[in-house]
């Protein structure tokens, strides 16, 4: 479709317009003019009555008795002419001699001739009469008073105009029709803007509104291709990006949401009046421990050291930072204030929670760490320099006590290497430099392999130590060394936390190999009946340098708290996990689940 120019037509009609008042404008100047013309025609034509008023006056009576005197004269002039008694009326023009009387009467009987001869003073009229068929005519009259042999005369002559009241008629006429023509062209151009502009925008502003409200149901047609039907098709294009920006928002929104709820850190939103407007899950949970630990939090909005820190928030317009603590656990809290840029106020709070209770813990871990390490280190150092010392100052006597100082020295520094390998294996694996060399074992070699490293042990501890193999799992495909690794560390903590003698009828120590049908998992389970683990230990046994006993209760827990880690290293490289049980002063079983392997 061929598009057009709505302000093309508009020009179009303008110009018409404007031509239309530049006509109406010439009519009107050349009316000034021709009236201009006119009032020369008449001066000119007054001095022609007057030529002839002198000419009748040379003669009047020959005038008023001899007919053969007015051949000379216009057509269009009559006169009038009266001396005493007697009078005449000429009238030239034969349309209208045959109503020469009605024509006189009508003359004589205008007040503006009347006034003319009663004042005795020669005078020029412009007068309109009506013939016999009531048709205006315009007449030039000229009346002349004099005295003549002592009698009264009048002389009035006419002169028909009627060529100019045509014009006038046919000029008024015309400017009658170019007004009627301008009207009935602003009132068309006022339609035209009616259905092409104002109806348009009228529709363009209500679908706009309806966008303003998310409705984008509505589209704009168009019959014709126009300026106003392009900003149409531009709005019809805006509602399509409205609406798909819309939609992505909602989804950015939601998306937004999920993040803001998978925040680790509780978020807490405050108003001015400590209302709270925005929670996300990590924040709604703290309030929720809050309140049950809290056993005034019924009647506070919000815990009193938050309401201090967001007081000097809106007092300062200053963030700040604080660590805090409920009931054994603890929190990092940042405080924000959000401010309003353009207004230059506080429009609220937000504090962010961290839980850095296990962060805490760790540190604690690592400080017992560093003294259990130091510990450790120092009882062996201290007797391998003491008994180095002996056998250099020849305080050893004999070869049998040398040798039974060299092997304590011995023991010691196997004892110190051991440790350091834990710590650089462990090291090593949580960096993800374990290898595994998985082959098939036979777990019942396995195990008692085991049993005889640990045969003195169980006797100094009065431990009893089994083993038990479900059908079908006879076998295993691991790596034999480092399972090795798991299961000392297993059973040599159970030895070293075992009951003390006379404390329990019997004390063992027992490993159940089992199938989980359901989950298809092979399970090795290792009891005992030893002191157990504290509840609050259980969830950090698995870390790095945590120990359970860290009074140093039993003289025989040594280590340095890292066996565990290993252990767990170990099994998950092996896609397994660890589960452990544990109850004081009953016993601690562990679970490791592996997936169900044949070889």
């Amino acid at each position: 479709m061929k598009r057009t120019s709505i302000f093309l037509k508009s020009w179009v009609l303008l110009t018409f317009l404007t031509v239309t008042i530049m006509t109406l404008m010439y009519i009107g100047h050349a009316i000034i003019s021709v009236n201009s013309i006119e009032d020369t025609y008449n001066k000119l034509l007054q001095e022609k009555i007057t030529a002839y008023k002198d000419t009748i006056m040379t003669d009047p009576e020959d005038y008023l008795a001899q007919v053969g005197m007015v051949q000379s004269l216009d057509p269009e002039l009559s006169y009038y002419i009266k001396i005493g008694g007697q009078s005449r009326f000429v009238v030239q023009k034969p349309d209208l001699q045959g109503q020469s009387e009605l024509l006189l009467e009508n003359i004589l009987a205008n007040d503006e001739i009347l006034d003319a001869i009663d004042s005795n003073m020669d005078d020029f009229s412009r007068i309109t009469v009506e013939d016999e068929e009531n048709n205006p005519l315009l007449l030039m009259v000229f009346v002349h008073t004099f005295e003549l042999q002592g009698q009264a005369g009048m002389l009035v002559i006419s002169y028909e105009l009627d060529e100019f009241q045509a014009y006038e008629l046919n000029a008024k006429s015309i400017t009658l029709l170019l007004l009627t023509v301008y009207l009935m062209g602003t009132i068309i151009y006022y339609q035209y803007l009616i259905r092409n502009v104002a109806e348009p925008l009228e529709v363009m502003t209500d679908i706009a509104f309806k966008y303003s409200r998310n409705d984008f149901s509505k589209r704009i047609t168009f019959e014709s291709y126009d300026e106003i039907s392009g900003l149409g098709t531009a709005m019809n294009k805006l509602g399509k990006t409205l609406q798909a920006t819309t939609l992505m928002n909602r989804e950015e929104r939601e998306l937004l949401n999920h993040l803001f709820d998978s925040l680790p850190a509780g978020i807490l939103y405050f108003d001015q009046n400590f209302h709270l407007k925005l929670v996300n899950g990590p924040g709604q949970e703290f309030l929720d421990f809050w309140r049950r630990v809290d056993p005034d939090a019924e009647a506070k909005t919000i815990p009193h050291q938050f309401k201090e820190m967001v007081q000097h928030a809106f007092k300062t317009t200053a963030g700040s930072e604080a660590d805090l603590s409920w009931s054994q656990r603890h929190y990092n809290v940042k405080v924000t204030p959000v401010i309003q840029t353009d207004l230059q106020k506080t429009a609220g709070v937000l504090i962010v929670l961290q839980d850095v209770t296990n962060e805490r813990q760790l540190d604690i871990i690592r400080g017992d760490f560093i003294t259990n390490v130091s510990h450790d280190l120092r009882t062996p150092l201290q007797m391998i320099q003491g008994y180095s010392e002996a056998i250099i100052d020849n305080i050893a006597e004999s070869n049998d006590e040398k040798i039974e100082m060299a092997q304590i020295i011995l023991d010691e520094t196997t004892e110190m290497n051991k440790m350091v390998n834990n710590l650089l294996d462990l090291s090593r694996m949580q960096a993800g430099y374990i290898e595994l060399n998985r082959q098939t074992a036979d777990l019942a070699t396995f195990f008692n392999h085991l049993a005889g490293r640990f045969e003195n042990s169980f006797k100094e501890a009065a431990i009893e130590f089994s083993y038990e193999l479900a059908d079908g799992i006879k076998t295993y495909p691991f790596d034999e060394e480092k399972m090795n690794q798991v299961f000392y560390n297993l059973i040599d903590n159970a030895v070293r936390y075992s009951a003390e003698i006379g404390t329990r009828r019997q004390k063992f120590i027992h490993i159940t190999v089992r199938l989980e049908d359901m989950l298809d998992k092979v399970v090795f389970e290792i009891s005992d009946n030893g002191i157990g683990i504290q509840a609050e230990s259980l969830p950090f046994i698995f870390e790095r340098f945590y120990k359970n006993d860290k009074s140093r209760t039993y003289s025989k827990q040594k280590g340095t708290g890292i066996g565990l880690s290993i252990v767990k290293t170990i099994v998950e490289a092996h896609d397994g996990e660890m589960e452990v049980h544990s109850e004081p002063g009953v016993g601690t079983t562990f679970l490791a689940r592996f997936p169900f392997r044949t070889g």
